[in-house]
C-alpha cells in the first residue's frame, strides 16, 4: 500500500510538473510532456518487472495520447467562465469537462495499450511511426502545411495531419503487410477524426468556442473510434480507463480553473493576505489540471490494473520500438519544444543577431545539432550494448529515463523564462517546478524495485471483470450538478466579468 501511494503521489507530481511546463510550449508537442512523465511514473511505481522493460514504449505512449488533445483549444472557453452570466460560466465548465475528458480519456486508452498488448502487436507500430513522423516533418519543412491550411482552414481544424495519417498508413499496410494491424489503428483513428469534424462541425454546424478551432469535433470522432476499436479487440482494460480517463480529465480541468477563477476574483483568503496575490493564478490552474488528472489515473494504473492484470503469455522482443520510443522521448519531443526557445530569445532580442558574422540561430542549430548527434551515438552504443553510461538493469533504465524527461524540460523551460524572472508569479512558477522535480527525483532514486505477486486473482486484458461499476456512472450523471454548483459559486465571488473574460451568450435587447 505504502509503495502504490507513493507512486500516486510520484506521479501525481510529475504531470504536474509537466502540465505546467506544458503551458510554456503550448499544442501537440507540449502536451507530449505530460503524457510521457505519467507514463514513465505509472511504470516506475508497479513494481512489475514486464512494465520496466516497457519504459520507453509507454513513456511514448503517454506522450503520443496525451498528445491528441493539444489540438483542441481552451483559452476561450476559460474566458467563458470569467463572465458575469451564470448561463456563459455553466457553459465553460460543460465545454471544459468535455475537452478535459476527450484529453485523458484518449490518452489514458493510448496508455493502456502499452501494458495491455503483446509485444508482436506493439512491435507492429515501429515503421508506421516513423514514417508518419517523417511525412509530418517533410510537410511542415517544406511549408505545406501551412500553406494547405492557408487555403483551406475547415474552420481551423488540423485536418492536414489526420489526411496525412490516413495515406500513410494505406501506403504502409501495402508495402509492409506485417504492419497492418498498426496500420489499422492508425487509419481507425484518421478516420474516426474525419467522421466527428464531419457529422459535427460541417453537417450539424456545432461550434464550441466560435472563431476558435473546432479541433474538439475531431477528437470526439477519434475518441468513439477508439473506443469502438478497443470492444472489436476485447481489450477492456483498456476500455475502462478510458472511461476514468473522461471522468479524471473533465474533474481536473474543471477544478483547475474554478481555483483561477477563485485567483482572479482575490475571493476570500486570497484578497485577504497579500502573499496570495500577484500569483500567476492560469499556471496554477495548469499545475492542477495535471495534479488531478496524474493522481486520479495513476491510482486506477497501480491500485487496480497493475495488481491484477496478466502478465503477457509471450513477452517478445520490441527491440525496435524501444529504439524508435527513445529517439522520440529524447529527440523528437525534446526538438519539437525546445527550438521555442531560440525563436523566442531571438525575437525578444534576448541574444545577439549574429556573432563572427553569423546568424545567431546559425550558431543555436549548430550547437543543437551538435546535441542530437550526441544523443544519436550514444543510441546506437546503447542498441550495441555498448554503452557503460546506461544502468544494467530496466529498472534502472527506466529510472535514468525518467530523469532526463524530468529535467531536460524543467531546464528548457527556466531558460526560456529567466529573462522574466524578476516578476513574482513567474519566479514562484518556476520555483515550484524545481521543486517538484526535485520531489520526483528524490523518490525515483528512492524507487522501493520489484514487488512480489500480490494475493489479487489475475485477468486477462479480454476479462468481464474489467468494467465501470456503479459508483462511475453516478459520478457522471452528478458531474451537471457539480457544474452548476461551481458555477454558482464562480459569480459569488465577484461582482462583475473578471479581465479577459468572454460571452458566448449575447443578452440581445428588446427593440423599441
Amino acid at each position: 500500500m505504502v509503495r502504490i501511494v507513493l507512486g500516486v503521489i510520484l506521479a501525481g507530481l510529475a504531470m504536474s510538473l509537466g502540465w505546467g511546463i506544458r503551458g510554456d510550449y503550448g499544442h501537440e508537442a507540449g502536451a507530449m510532456i505530460p503524457g510521457a512523465l505519467l507514463g514513465l511514473s505509472i511504470c516506475l511505481a508497479s513494481g512489475r518487472e514486464d512494465w520496466w522493460r516497457r519504459a520507453s514504449v509507454m513513456g511514448m505512449a503517454g506522450a503520443i495520447g496525451w498528445a491528441f488533445g493539444g489540438q483542441m483549444s481552451y483559452g476561450r472557453i476559460i474566458g467563458y467562465t470569467a463572465s458575469a452570466s451564470l448561463l456563459d460560466v455553466f457553459y465553460g465548465y460543460g465545454c471544459l469537462f468535455v475537452i478535459g475528458g476527450l484529453w485523458a480519456g484518449i490518452g489514458a486508452a493510448v496508455l493502456a495499450l502499452a501494458v495491455t498488448q503483446p509485444a508482436a502487436y506493439l512491435e507492429r507500430f515501429a515503421r508506421p511511426l516513423v514514417a508518419l513522423g517523417l511525412v509530418w516533418l517533410a510537410l511542415g519543412l517544406s511549408g505545406l502545411t501551412a500553406s494547405l491550411s492557408d487555403r483551406w482552414s475547415l474552420n481551423d481544424t488540423d485536418w492536414i495531419g489526420a489526411l496525412s495519417a490516413l495515406a500513410v498508413a494505406g501506403a504502409c499496410a501495402l508495402l509492409f503487410p506485417s504492419d497492418r494491424s498498426a496500420c489499422a489503428l492508425i487509419a481507425i483513428l484518421a478516420g474516426g477524426w474525419w467522421a466527428g469534424y464531419l457529422v459535427l462541425t460541417a453537417v450539424l454546424g456545432l461550434h464550441l468556442t466560435p472563431p476558435r478551432s473546432d479541433n474538439w469535433a475531431g477528437c470526439v470522432g477519434l475518441f468513439a473510434a477508439l473506443l469502438a476499436y478497443l470492444r472489436r479487440r476485447r481489450d477492456r482494460t483498456a476500455g475502462m480507463l478510458a472511461g476514468y480517463g473522461l471522468l479524471i480529465g473533465g474533474l481536473g480541468f474543471v477544478l483547475g480553473d474554478f481555483v483561477n477563477m477563485l485567483g482572479r476574483a482575490q475571493w476570500g483568503p486570497i484578497g485577504c493576505h497579500e502573499v496570495l496575490q500577484g500569483l500567476d493564478y492560469w499556471k496554477w490552474m495548469e499545475q492542477l489540471f495535471g495534479l488531478i488528472m496524474g493522481l486520479g489515473l495513476s491510482a486506477v494504473f497501480l491500485g487496480r490494473v497493475g495488481p491484477r492484470l496478466t502478465f503477457p503469455a509471450h513477452e517478445g522482443d520490441t527491440r525496435r520500438l524501444r529504439t524508435v520510443a527513445l529517439v522520440f522521448l529524447l529527440i523528437v519531443m525534446m526538438w519539437s519544444n525546445l527550438f521555442k526557445n531560440a525563436t523566442n530569445w531571438i525575437s525578444r532580442s534576448q541574444i545577439p543577431q549574429d556573432l563572427f558574422g553569423l546568424p545567431a540561430a546559425w550558431w543555436l542549430l549548430a550547437t543543437g545539432g551538435l546535441l542530437t548527434a550526441g544523443m544519436i551515438v550514444a543510441l546506437v552504443q546503447h542498441r550495441r550494448a555498448r554503452l557503460p553510461l546506461v544502468p544494467p538493469t530496466d529498472l534502472g533504465r527506466a529510472q535514468l529515463l525518467f530523469l532526463l524527461v524530468l529535467w531536460v524540460p524543467t531546464l528548457g523551460a527556466f531558460t526560456q523564462a529567466l529573462p522574466g524572472m524578476a516578476g513574482r508569479g513567474v519566479f514562484a512558477v518556476h520555483l515550484s517546478f524545481w521543486l517538484t522535480a526535485g520531489l520526483c527525483s528524490l523518490l525515483v532514486v528512492n524507487s522501493p524495485g520489484r514487488v512480489q505477486a500480490g494475493t489479487f486473482a489475475r485477468h486477462a486484458a479480454s476479462d468481464e471483470s474489467w468494467r465501470l461499476g456503479r459508483r462511475y456512472w453516478w459520478a457522471l450523471l452528478a458531474i451537471p450538478i457539480i457544474l452548476y454548483v461551481l458555477a454558482q459559486w464562480t459569480l459569488a465571488s465577484h461582482a462583475g466579468p473578471l479581465p479577459g473574460s468572454q460571452v458566448r451568450f449575447p443578452t440581445v435587447s428588446p427593440q423599441n
